[in-house]
């Protein structure tokens, strides 16, 4: 996973009113990426009331209350059962030594464990496949990067200011220059070519 999927995923929290605290996993030897990936432990102080669902939507991101969150964004890829079934990794933010680790950051037993992938699939069997061995591992939530992604979009105003975030600032800009649009009357089809 790239830092830059991570400060995405940290900035779309922060966004929505959420303490963010990184964590790096360490060995001895210095960064240890072989299973490991970078955790992100979130806390809103007074979420909204409201019970999130396992995949999670945007108006569900302000119900959260802590989580320990694991970014796992293969943005190559969507995660068919198939993939979920064959890497162990997709279970690690949900594990023993995880929850404790959330317990010890957060100073609290009831973080929820988050998954961020890129996509899932779109056909539904293969999709609620995907989202029931994801919930056989152990995890409480999972969301989707486009979701996570409209979820900024939908908070950053083109006239704000983002200076301290060169993300965000690059997602105004898009916005201001209209490079990113309401896509809610936009189709997945091809337009038809002229003569047809």
């Amino acid at each position: 996973m790239s830092d830059l999927s991570l400060q995405i995923v940290r900035e779309c929290f922060e966004l929505h009113q959420f303490r963010a605290v990184p964590h790096w996993p360490m060995d001895e030897g210095g960064w240890n990426s072989a299973e490991a990936a970078p955790l992100l432990f979130i806390e809103r102080l007074e979420p909204e009331p409201g019970t999130p669902e396992f995949l999670l939507r945007a108006q569900d991101l302000p119900a959260l209350r802590r989580a320990v969150v694991e970014v796992r964004a293969w943005h190559a890829d969507k995660f068919y059962p198939s993939v979920v079934e064959n890497n162990v990794v997709l279970g690690n933010v949900a594990s023993a030594a995880t929850r404790a680790l959330a317990a010890q950051v957060l100073r609290a037993e009831d973080a929820a464990a988050i998954l961020v992938v890129s996509e899932l699939p779109r056909s539904p069997g293969p999709r609620q496949r995907s989202l029931e061995l994801f919930r056989s591992k152990g995890i409480d939530h999972v969301l989707e990067f486009p979701t996570l992604l409209g979820a900024m979009l939908e908070r950053i105003s083109p006239h704000g200011s983002y200076a301290p975030s060169p993300t965000l600032q690059a997602f105004r800009l898009l916005k201001r220059y209209g490079f990113l649009k309401r896509q809610q009357l936009e189709f997945e089809f091809p337009a038809r070519k002229d003569g047809e």
